[in-house]
């Protein structure tokens, strides 16, 4: 073809600079152009090559990192060509080819020119190839970069011209051995730069963008010229149009600008009109492609940054801050036409503080694609491939995993056939993988409807003005089940109502059914590229429809790593890589899959999961047998086998997807299984024989054990680990199971019939001959009624201790207090430990423990009950009135407590516990068997919500033959609740009330995290009581006030879902009660608390035994953190106790005397009661309820004898409450 004359525009600073190009280009293989903004390199470094006589036999190759560049590119050469696009100039991106034999300059993406590489790998159809914006660093950018100087060396006739902003530039020029540099300056016109930042509403609160960028504009209202408006994504550009258009009306041409945008919609940007113009742009424009007439920039400084993230296996599309490269980048857009002014939207500092430079992609993206493709042509390993910037090495293992999770490379990342097949589809990976598992599938037809659908954006529209319609006309072909289904239903409405028709149709179609036109016109051509290339590929589409399971599996194939399992805790998922992930499309959030896949799951700040669909999780693990994980626990001896069988937990990327079957242990640990067969079952005696050895060797044991059972020592019986080494010695090294044993053991029994048989001295470390039926006897009658005695030593089991079994016919016969003095082995323990925990001041009194104890057993009667004995000795002994209370009993250890158990007429448990009224409540009906085993699952952990199943209060259950029984209890913790089975109701009741608390708590956590933070009006009052509480401590205080206040209703604590809901509805409507209710007393008693001070202070004169019984009483009524003393129904009458300490200040003057002789009386209670609730604490006891009430009975009483016409709730005076005192301690 005819090169036309080539011009080089005079106002283009690159047009100063040709010949010196020209000199560069012709001298050197490699070219560096660094041109500023504006400089008009893009356009003009083609023409140059062009002048040089290139592009004649061969291509010039011009590369744009995006379509739309690409195309404007090419449209603006051509007019100064004064050819038309498709002749001289032509152009190729993904769906459009205007490349011609005519042409000698082929603009194309950096896509295209990567693609080339696999059918032409030495380019040979280019002469010149021009690499520009290489700046922008994108993935296929620097693989080209790395490829090209792979075959330079091979293409000495190639010549390479890089062009990049001023950034970076050295780094090409030394990646290309120092390539000559050519720097053109850009910019004609100053650019004055302003910053202006976020304006701070309050405390808390920032100016919004839009506002924002609106200020910015109406500081450029008076001046000439368009504003280009940098925004961090295509949400923003929405919004702020429209706010622009409802604040600005018509005085401006508002337009938007960003990559999914109509190519229509796009090309309205450069056309001029009689309007002022702001266009609204993402970083498309900061290099891509430029506007005409732009003047001023407003820069948010703000964009959507596509990261990948190794560790999640997600892309990230999260708002960033751009770099400082970026920002200039942006600021250069100005200026081009006449000085420009370039406002931003932050600090100054905040510029000088961001990073040089935006990092390139190869640092954030996923690089298995670039790696098939490097496998694919042989180009070696990835770490020594000549990158710009080589990668990280987690991202390269990324790449690799992905690869091996698609079945591309196999586990050493070498090239598999697959993989070979994937490289040479023009796809995405995965959809390449799901692709070719569609022919396995047989479902090809429905597949390629749905890869293509997926490889472009979403072609629904929801307009915000009319997102109800939108919604209506999609669920016409919306599936309910499958949002993959939903792309092959549209497709079919599509091919009804437009196939075969002019666009006209389409575009009547798409207005009518909210899709994209431009959209739908893409998946039609990429549909029938896809078509093309599986003929070439000879698949073969069926003519049978495909059903959901074959469809779904094809799909699974590539996208293993996007399932999903339901969390049943709330509207989350748990997905690959422990991540959580909510769902994206409205119309499938209100499902309730259990297992779902996705095409895709981004994090825009939380993760959601695009286009989902419903799955088996069996598919998952036909699919994943070559990545999933095995996991075995609970290794186990099998009685009923005679072999070590584990549970084995299958896992993809840590979802259980089979939560556990059995298997043969054997095979898969040897040594281990040896080991389990030896401990568990021979010295754990849970091997089943008939051997002459194995009789004998336990009869032995059992009379060993019994003895260290009634002596509760554990050095009789020589230790298990002993026992161990006694048969792993004589037992050969490779038997891990019951029939191997039996045949080794009968073989080396014919040689020697004792081989394995054990010895009484060999089992015993100790002698037990202190050991006998008077201290620990094997049977008593017990009121006429005959008892069998059992003895346990193992600390936390159920029956450790004294077990006294009886039959069910002499069950409601049986009393407490006849087995409370135990047997003489155990009384002398169970005695010293009482004294042991007695209050300090009467141990000092009682005298040495093991002298006392002596005494006692000595002089008791041990026919009178044993609290009673007790008691009178002590009281005898201290001459007080010390009483020895059930709760001191109930603290005793488990194993001085007597288990009661229930048997049948041959000796076995039916039932037992500790508690005989208990015992003999639950069987009152003489239940006959035993009850049913206890399912070991209940415990929960992390649970942020109620578990799908009643909590139970009691869970029992046999083990062994040995009773167990449990009390389950939510256990709280900071920020979740476990459920665990605890051995102590008492415990249990109280860790359960916490636990639903918290677990409330959770479910209230945004309704209460400012009333945690800082409850109302916190400062009123919390300022004036610092002097006793500090702030912090009076805030959680304050909060669990509320807390247990709003929850105390008249049913029980919940054990039920239902209860526990019926609660949290209950406390979320009583708190809005109470906290007010609360905030006013607390401001009530605050403002009495400073009254008093000011008070005090002026009252000088008043004495110092006054003064500290005031102070005393605000150390009471005021403690930092102490509860129960801190209660709410209580803490309502303190604006009446403070009034009369006012009232009590305020009359001192007149009645001195009188007020000594009152306080006296006080004083004196006060005392007896500080010194009996200092024995609880220094006994470590909680302090019982019946002290706390006669506490607040003794506010009452000041009240009464200090202020009495304030009145009380009820009388008292001081004889009534010394009654009282005499009462509460007997």
């Amino acid at each position: 073809m005819q090169i036309p004359d080539i011009n080089f525009p005079n106002d283009l600073p690159v047009s100063q600079r040709v010949e010196d190009i020209k000199k560069q280009i012709s001298k050197n293989q490699v070219t560096i152009i660094c041109g500023e903004t504006g400089s008009g390199k893009t356009t003009q470094l083609p023409k140059i090559c062009l002048a040089l006589g290139r592009g004649q036999k061969k291509l010039i190759g011009h590369t744009q990192p995006r379509r739309i560049a690409a195309r404007s590119v090419a449209t603006r050469i051509s007019e100064e060509l004064k050819a038309k696009v498709g002749g001289l100039v032509g152009f190729k991106v993904r769906f459009a080819d205007k490349v011609s034999r005519l042409s000698s300059i082929k603009v194309m993406t950096d896509g295209i020119l990567l693609a080339e590489t696999q059918n032409d790998p030495l380019l040979k159809q280019y002469d010149t190839l021009i690499i520009d914006e290489a700046h922008e660093r994108s993935l296929n950018i620097d693989f080209l970069l790395g490829y090209i100087k792979n075959i330079l060396f091979k293409r000495p006739d190639l010549k390479i011209i890089i062009t990049s902003a001023t950034i970076d530039v050295d780094k090409f020029s030394s990646h290309f051995n120092d390539a000559p540099i050519i720097q053109i300056s850009g910019r004609t016109f100053p650019i004055e730069i302003s910053y202006r930042p976020l304006q701070k509403r309050t405390d808390e609160t920032i100016e919004d963008l839009e506002d924002a960028v609106l200020s910015a504009i109406c500081e450029l209202e008076k001046q000439k010229g368009d504003i280009l408006v940098f925004l961090p994504g295509e949400r923003d550009i929405h919004d702020i149009k429209r706010f622009l258009v409802d604040q600005l009306g018509s005085q401006y041409e508002i337009l938007p600008l960003y990559s999914r945008l109509a190519i229509k919609e796009q090309q309205k940007i450069f056309q001029t009109g009689v309007l002022r113009r702001i266009v609204l742009t993402t970083n498309i424009a900061e290099t891509s492609l430029t506007v005409p007439g732009i003047k001023f920039v407003i820069d948010s400084g703000l964009a959507r940054i596509i990261r990948y993230s190794p560790r999640l296996k997600i892309e990230q599309l999260l708002v960033e801050k751009i770099s400082q490269a970026s920002a200039n980048q942006r600021a250069g857009r100005c200026g081009r036409i006449a000085p420009g002014i370039c406002i931003r939207l932050y600090e100054e500092d905040d510029f000088q503080m961001r990073s040089e430079f935006t990092d390139p992609e190869i640092m954030r993206s996923s690089l298995a694609s670039v790696i098939l493709k490097m496998a694919s042509l042989n180009l070696g390993p990835v770490d020594q491939f000549p990158f710009l910037q080589p990668p990280v090495y987690k991202f390269i293992q990324d790449g690799y995993q992905l690869l091996n999770e698609l079945g591309a490379v196999n586990n050493k990342n070498e090239i598999l056939p697959l993989g070979r097949q994937l490289a040479q589809m023009p796809i995405d990976l995965s959809l390449g993988r799901i692709l070719i598992e569609s022919k396995k599938q047989n479902c090809l037809k429905e597949i390629l409807i749905i890869i293509s659908a997926l490889s472009i954006s979403d072609p629904k529209n929801r307009p915000f003005d009319k997102a109800e319609k939108a919604d209506q006309a999609h669920l016409l072909f919306h599936d309910k089940e499958s949002g993959f289904l939903s792309f092959i239903k549209l497709w079919a409405l599509f091919n009804k109502e437009v196939k075969n028709q002019k666009s006209k149709a389409l575009r009547i179609f798409c207005e009518k059914y909210f899709l994209s036109f431009n959209r739908m016109r893409e998946w039609q051509e990429l549909y029938k590229q896809l078509l093309q290339m599986v003929k070439e590929l000879d698949y073969k589409l069926s003519n049978k429809d495909a059903n959901y399971e074959q469809i779904h599996l094809s799909l699974l194939s590539g996208l293993l790593g996007n399932i999903g399992l339901k969390d049943l805790e709330g509207y989350e998922y748990l997905g690959a890589h422990n991540i959580k992930f909510l769902i994206g499309p409205r119309l499938f959030r209100d499902k309730n899959f259990k297992w779902i896949i996705a095409a895709e799951i981004i994090d825009t700040g939380k993760l959601y999961a695009q286009c989902i669909a419903k799955i088996d999780v069996k598919w998952v693990e036909k699919l994943s047998l070559h990545l999933v994980d095995f996991e075995y626990s609970n290794p186990r001896w099998n009685k009923k086998l005679s072999r070590v069988d584990a549970t084995q937990k299958t896992l993809l990327y840590g979802l259980i997807i089979n939560p556990g079957k059995t298997i043969h242990y054997g095979a898969i640990n040897p040594s281990e299984s040896r080991e389990i067969f030896i401990r568990q079952a021979l010295v754990e005696t849970e091997y089943e024989t008939n051997a002459p050895f194995w009789k004998h060797n336990l009869e032995l044991i059992d009379q060993i054990e019994k003895l260290e059972h009634k002596s509760r020592r554990q050095d009789i019986l020589i230790n298990k680990d002993i026992l161990y080494q006694f048969y792993e010695k004589k037992i050969s090294a490779d038997i891990m199971n019951g029939a191997g044993f039996e045949f080794w053991r009968k073989n080396i029994e014919q040689k020697d019939p004792k081989y394995l048989f054990l010895t009484k001295d060999y089992l015993m470390q100790k002698s037990a001959d202190d050991i006998d039926n008077i201290q620990y006897p094997d049977s008593l009658v017990i009121e006429n009624i005959p008892v069998i005695l059992k003895y346990h030593f193992e600390p936390n089991h159920p029956s450790d201790g004294l077990t006294v079994a009886f039959p069910f016919s002499v069950l409601s016969q049986m009393k407490r207090e006849s087995m409370d003095w135990l047997v003489p082995g155990m009384i002398r323990e169970k005695v010293s430990v009482l004294i042991k925990a007695m209050p300090k001041p009467l141990r000092t009194q009682l005298g040495p423990v093991q002298k006392v104890v002596t005494e006692f057993l000595l002089e008791a009667d041990h026919k009178v009950n044993f609290n009673e004995a007790l008691t009178r000795f002590i009281r005898n002994k201290t001459n007080t009135s010390f009483r020895i209370e059930n709760e001191l009993i109930d603290s005793l250890p488990q194993h001085l407590k007597i288990n009661y158990s229930i048997v049948d007429d041959k000796g076995y448990e039916i039932d037992s516990s500790r508690d005989l009224l208990y015992l003999q409540r639950t069987n009152k009906n003489k239940i006959s068997e035993v009850i049913e085993e206890v399912a070991f699952d209940i415990e929960r952990e992390n649970l942020t919500y109620w578990p799908d199943f009643e909590i139970p209060e009691i869970v029992e259950g046999s083990w062994n033959g040995e009773n167990i029984k449990g009390f389950p209890a939510l256990i709280a913790q900071e920020n979740f609740v476990n459920l665990k089975v605890l051995d102590n109701p008492e415990e249990a009741i109280t860790c359960h009330y916490e636990g639903v608390k918290t677990l409330i708590q959770l479910q209230m956590k945004d309704r209460i995290k400012n009333l945690r933070k800082k409850p109302p009006q916190f400062d009123s009052y919390a300022l004036l009581l610092k002097t006793y509480i500090e702030p912090d401590l009076l805030k959680l205080n304050l909060f669990d006030l509320i807390m247990n206040e709003s929850m105390a209703w008249n049913k029980s604590i919940p054990r039920t879902q239902k209860l526990f809901e019926e609660l949290v509805i209950f406390t979320k409507n009583k708190i809005s009660k109470v906290t007010p209710e609360l905030t006013n007393t607390l401001i009530e008693v605050a403002n009495s608390y400073q009254e008093l001070l000011k008070l005090l202070n002026k009252s000088k004169s008043l004495p110092k035994s006054f003064l500290d019984d005031i102070d005393e009483q605000f150390e009471i009524l005021l403690p930092p953190y102490e509860q129960p003393l801190f209660l709410f129904e209580q803490f309502k009458s303190y604006p009446r106790y403070f009034l009369a300490i006012k009232i009590r200040i305020e009359k001192y003057n007149q009645r001195q005397i009188k007020d000594q002789e009152l306080f006296k009386d006080i004083a004196r209670i006060q005392k007896k009661w500080i010194e009996k609730v200092s024995a609880f604490v220094d006994a470590d006891y909680e302090i019982p309820k019946s002290y706390i009430d006669f506490y607040w009975t003794l506010q009452e009483l000041r009240v009464s004898l200090f202020a009495q016409e304030l009145k009380t709730p009820y009388p008292i005076s001081v004889k009534r409450i010394e009654k009282k005192w005499v009462a509460l301690v007997d």
